[in-house]
Order: C-alpha cells, then structure tokens, then sequence
C-alpha cells in the first residue's frame, strides 16, 4: 500500500467538530457538516479542517488562535459566498478567494448563500522551514 492517499472531501465523514467548538458555537447544532481533513489523512504538520453550512448559518465560530496554540489561519471559499468577521470588519468572500488571518484576530464567518464551503489550514508561525537548495546541492553536485 502507498503511503500517499486520496480522498474525495465528500468520502471524508461529516460529523460534529470537536466538543470544545460547542462552547464558541451560537448555533446548538453547528458543524453538522464539518470535515476533520488532518484526522483523516494522519497529518501532523498542519491543521485542516472544511465545514459546509446554508445561507445564514455559522460557518466559522467565533475565536481567536492566540489563547489556543496561537496558529495563523488561511481560509479558502470553496464554493457560496461568506462574510468574515475580523476584530469587528466585515470582509466578504467569494468561491475562489483566500483570507489569511493572523492569531491574534477574533475571527468568524456566516455562510451568505446555500451552500457554502470554507477550507482552513493552520499552523504556528515560524515553525514553517525553508528548503535549504544551497546546502541540497553541496550534498548532491552531481544532481
């Protein structure tokens, strides 16, 4: 068996995110339609998650990453339409847009049309590492 995989997202089960979520939720039934992606796949270099949620709904809790292990988010509108929440501006996105928000930043989404899709993948600042080409070519010249 390879050690790569593939999935589709909608092979990957749908279900509650975890408790904690329940206590920042203003829905009592949100994520119904969560995706736990880095538990799916094993990751450990990043977090990954989608949630799917109909116009109006909550689409991303209210949170910051500061207090919580202090990752810098990346979100991307798979498909709908969202309006973020960021320290109190409102940004909207569209299918195919990208926001990147900071640890520090209180952040939340609503879905604005159904459905809308939103992957995240997080991580800690700083804990990304370059590829060192310079050192790779010393150690292999004749490549």
């Amino acid at each position: 068996m390879p050690s790569w995989r593939k999935a589709q997202l909608g092979e990957i089960g749908t279900g509650r995110p975890p408790e904690w979520w329940q206590d920042w939720a203003r829905e009592s039934d949100y994520g119904l339609r969560w995706r736990e992606i880095r538990e799916h796949f094993e990751i450990t270099g990043f977090g990954v998650n989608a949630n799917e949620a109909d116009a109006g709904r909550e689409l991303v809790v209210p949170h910051e990453e500061e207090s919580y292990g202090g990752q810098e988010e990346l979100y991307f509108l798979v498909r709908g339409r969202a309006r973020f929440t960021c320290d109190g501006d409102e940004v909207e996105l569209g299918a195919g847009e990208l926001l990147y928000i900071p640890p520090e930043v209180n952040r939340e989404a609503v879905a604005l049309e159904t459905p809308t899709l939103v992957f995240m993948v997080g991580g800690v600042p700083g804990s990304y590492r370059d590829f060192d080409w310079d050192a790779w070519k010393a150690e292999n010249p004749s490549a």
